[in-house]
């Protein structure tokens, strides 16, 4: 008779497992989470959610200006008629509404609307009607912090399908010290200083905002925090007249898509770091149209940092389409420029003492069509770094605004082809249609100028120092 075998032990390994499976699964939630936040705090979004809100649940109530008004409770407040001199000033712990249904608000002595304390406050335009809020160019009895014609101590959200306009005689228009939110309507700002300020961020999603700012045009400048200090713009058109900056963020500004018309700046589009997803932007701009780092922008309250270079400052185009205009640099980064994609046309300087394009680490061209004219002295063009293929061209001498140059393949085909604004002795064009190897021919006013063969990631036709190349560049003309 056999000996009866006594069962076999079950191995550590297998009757651990669930608890290893266990122990794993929570270690990936909490990486992801981890990931997640890091992402959120460094990454522009959108900044105030208001989707758990539930109107509904407020009393509304309708009232006709007369006297300033201060509301204390949260709901939603209609307000009607003509404020000849007084404010409305909110301080509540809760969420207010307020529905501009064709108000005309001025004050003497400060601001027209003065969020002192709430937990968000929207203001909303009612369709059809036009609401005009004018501040003082003086104050009297408010802090000092204390300079718009709308101040928000806390989040403000600006929507509606109505007309907004205001006039910021003290200081700025519209200002929030946490976050701005803008989703639609209509916007008319004429300013002494900023035109829009979110301290902590300005997201942008639609609307109709015209902005002619003796400042800043729009403005987020908290420096001190993680994650603050940014701008993101996913719609919505504007337009901005600026005495400073047209687009400001002490940290980043994210363009994902709208239409963006600078028409007047010192510099354009300034951040530590600038991406640009999509959009249709204009640039005109008395210094640099980007500005990554700030430059030689001395009115950047940070100007000291904003100077040194740093691989954290850079420029990124991925889509979208932009035209500068600039007096300085084109694109100017304290650290490095990267397009993936899209179409940049620069018309840039014409001192020899600026850039169409200058970046401290590199110009890195992957893909998209770039076109940078102005002048030679300073010219830059993409490094062996790049993916695709770029041309570099120093003309023998300057040609006057209104010369055409275009750059055939060897079976005539335009390749790339532009008429600068300015004066201009150097030209910078990137396609994805160059190929290493063949012969491109480029013709000014129609006429051949020379032909060079591709060679490295950018060929070099006519004479010139180039800056910031780098080594294994193509033979010249």
């Amino acid at each position: 008779m056999k000996p009866k075998l006594s069962p076999k032990p079950k191995s550590k390994l297998r009757s651990n497992l669930p608890i290893f499976i266990t122990v794993f699964l929570l270690i990936a939630i909490v990486a992801v989470c981890v990931f997640a936040s890091k992402k959120t705090d460094n990454a522009p979004s959108d900044n105030i959610d208001t989707s758990s809100i539930n109107w509904e649940s407020y009393t509304e109530k309708t009232i006709e200006l007369e006297n300033s008004l201060k509301i204390t409770s949260p709901g939603i407040y209609v307000l009607t008629g003509n404020l000849s001199d007084g404010m409305i000033e909110i301080s509540t712990s809760g969420i207010v509404k307020l529905v501009l249904a064709g108000v005309t608000i001025k004050n003497s002595s400060g601001p027209a609307i003065l969020v002192s304390e709430a937990k968000t406050v929207f203001i909303e335009t009612k369709e059809g009607t036009i609401n005009t809020l004018t501040d003082s160019e003086s104050y009297s009895g408010f802090n000092e912090d204390i300079c718009a014609t709308i101040f928000s101590k806390d989040n403000l959200v600006l929507e509606g399908s109505g007309t907004l306009v205001v006039y910021g005689n003290h200081e700025d228009g519209i200002v929030s010290k946490d976050k701005l939110k803008i989703t639609s309507g209509t916007y008319k700002l004429e300013t002494k200083d900023e035109g829009i300020r979110g301290r902590d961020s300005v997201y942008i999603s639609g609307g109709n905002i015209e902005i002619d700012s003796g400042g800043d045009a729009i403005k987020s400048n908290n420096s001190e925090e993680i994650g603050k200090g940014t701008i993101l713009i996913d719609g919505g058109e504007l337009t901005i007249s600026a005495g400073d900056d047209g687009v400001h963020a002490e940290k980043t500004v994210t363009i994902n898509d709208g239409i963006i018309n600078i028409k007047q700046s010192y510099e354009g589009i300034e951040g530590s770091s600038i991406a640009i997803n999509g959009g249709d932007i204009k640039v005109v701009a008395s210094d640099d149209g980007l500005n990554a780092a700030g430059g030689n922008d001395g009115s950047s309250p940070n100007m000291r940092d904003y100077q040194d270079s740093s691989s954290n400052y850079q420029i990124i185009v991925n889509d979208g389409k932009i035209h500068i205009y600039s007096s300085g640099d084109g694109i100017d980064s304290n650290g490095s420029f990267t397009m993936n994609g899209g179409e940049v046309i620069v018309d840039g300087p014409i001192s020899d003492g600026n850039g169409a394009l200058d970046a401290e680490t590199g110009v890195v061209y992957n893909g998209g069509t770039l076109i940078a004219v102005g002048s030679a002295g300073m010219a830059v063009s993409p490094n062996n770094s790049s993916n695709g293929y770029s041309i570099s061209v120093f003309f023998d001498s300057s040609f006057s605004a209104g010369t055409k140059i275009s750059i055939k393949d060897a079976y005539e085909n335009t390749i790339l082809s532009y008429v600068p604004t300015k004066t201009f002795a150097h030209a910078s064009f990137s396609s994805p249609e160059f190929q290493e190897g063949s012969t491109y021919t480029i013709y000014v006013n129609d006429v051949e100028y020379a032909s060079v063969k591709l060679s490295g990631k950018t060929t070099r036709s006519g004479s010139g120092a180039q800056r910031m190349f780098g080594p294994g560049f193509g033979p010249g003309r």
